[in-house]
């Protein structure tokens, strides 16, 4: 067919041949070039891979159980093995590249998980978040690098010297409800906690390590004084049932209250205080020292002390001076009354005393005994010896000493009282024996001295009285 049959409408088409790379190349490049990237990417964030031997697999889970260092995540578990001699278990552990510098042989890896109990829950932002490892770095000049660890069963005890605060550690006699985690409250307001306890070298005390908050640092001195308010307390005595609850959490949780007069001095790291089983034996306030006469039947756990019918102080504990030979009362008087603490000051024994003209301190027969302060002057004083009250009243020259003889007791005791026509007129303050004589020591009221006579006959009466007759004192 020749050229000139064609329409004259038609033209021939051109045919070119493309030297370039069609653009349809360019997604299958970028995708390889991403997927290389990521791979390059992971591998470096993979970081460190570690070893670490735990004793079970409870609550490790591989791709979701976290490393993490105060709080901040900085490892994953990858996979978890048995170890060759099956008698544990360890998991491969990727520790991210910014963490690696924590690793050491000094490093310490344990398991964090929710534990509930009476006492109290800890590792509650696991159950939150999941159980994850924890991980305590060595000392920070170390560069030797390790891999291989084994998991410690629970939190170290000195996990608390790597951060701020100020540790303390409080000697008590029983753990008493507390529990790590428990709250160490000043003014219900929580300045720290405890993180660790144990028993001491001889089994005989608990040892608790507590920490307190940067912050309030500044509350605890030498003069602090701490005591449990975990769970319950009840008192009882003649004017009821005094039940005592501290709050809900100290209930379940266990806590610690403390207390700090304003002269204390700063303490220093790791500073020891005795732990007080409640507010009445820990005793706040001014520390002194009362020698106590032998049967003095004053309650070790908060016996008072009264001014005026006031209660200023209290009794917080009972032990033999260093010879052995006297009975030594520790007790603290309340700061406002820290000026009648002098050594003109005087502490009288109050004892319960029941006969026919009356009864006196009757509630001591329950509750015991306890002192009553007598201000006096002089210097400023911390150690007192006690005296009973005849003995006082004969050192204040209202009583008229006066001694008897008689060869039989006549089942008379000290306390009892003398009369005259039903009247008290004196009391006895002792009977003893010599030989073959029995010796009453009585104390005559000065009020009534006027009836004291060279021909005064003294009796005993059906109700082992001494009684007075007409002609004088009998």
């Amino acid at each position: 067919m020749s050229n000139e049959s064609l329409p004259p409408s038609s033209h021939l088409p051109k045919v070119k041949r493309n030297k370039g790379i069609s653009p349809l190349w360019a997604l299958p490049i970028l995708t390889m070039l991403l997927a290389g990237w990521l791979v390059v990417k992971a591998i470096h964030d993979a970081g460190q891979r570690v070893q670490i031997y735990f004793s079970d697999a409870a609550g490790l889970v591989a791709g979701r159980t976290t490393i993490r260092y105060q709080g901040l995540e900085v490892g994953m578990v990858r996979d978890i093995n048995l170890s060759e001699g099956l008698d544990s278990i360890y998991v491969d552990a990727d520790i991210y590249p910014e963490a690696t510098k924590l690793l050491s042989k000094e490093t310490r890896f344990w398991l964090v998980k929710p534990t509930a109990s009476l006492s109290g829950i800890s590792g509650l932002d696991a159950l939150v978040s999941g159980n994850y490892i924890s991980i305590q770095p060595g000392s920070l000049e170390s560069a030797e690098l390790e891999t291989k660890f084994v998991a410690l069963d629970k939190a170290p005890a000195d996990l608390r010297d790597t951060l701020d605060g100020l540790s303390i550690t409080l000697k008590a006699k029983d753990l008493g409800g507390i529990s790590v985690g428990s709250q160490i409250v000043y003014k219900k307001i929580p300045i720290g906690e405890i993180y660790h306890y144990q028993l001491d070298d001889k089994g005989q005390n608990v040892i608790i390590q507590a920490s307190i908050k940067e912050e309030y640092r500044h509350i605890i001195t030498d003069k602090s004084r701490f005591w449990n308010v975990s769970g319950i307390g009840a008192h009882f005595d003649f004017k009821g049932i005094d039940v005592r609850l501290e709050s809900l959490s100290a209930l379940f949780s266990g806590a610690i209250a403390v207390d700090s007069p304003d002269d204390g001095l700063p303490v220093d790291t790791d500073t020891q205080f005795k732990l007080y089983k409640d507010v009445q034996t820990a005793g706040r306030g001014i520390a002194i020292k009362v020698t106590l006469p032998d049967d003095n039947k004053i309650s070790p756990a908060g016996a008072p002390i009264m001014y005026r019918g006031l209660e200023v102080g209290q009794v917080t504990d009972l032990s033999l001076s260093e010879d052995r030979e006297s009975i030594i009362a520790s007790a603290a008087i309340q700061p406002a009354f820290s000026d009648m603490l002098n050594t003109g000051s005087q502490f009288i024994l109050e004892e319960a005393k029941v006969s026919l003209s009356g009864v006196e301190n009757i509630s001591n027969l329950v509750k015991g005994n306890f002192l009553t302060l007598v201000p006096g002057g002089g210097d400023k004083a911390r150690n007192f010896t006690a005296i009973r009250k005849n003995d006082f009243n004969r050192e204040q020259a209202r009583s008229i000493p006066l001694q008897l003889v008689s060869d039989n007791s006549f089942g008379l005791e000290p306390g009892a009282n003398i009369l005259y026509r039903g009247i008290q007129v004196g009391v006895i303050s002792k009977v003893s024996l010599k030989d073959e004589t029995v010796l009453i020591d009585t104390l005559i009221d000065n009020n009534y001295a006027s009836l004291l006579r060279s021909n005064n006959r003294f009796f005993v009466t059906g109700s082992a009285s001494a009684e007075l007759t007409e002609s004088g004192l009998v």
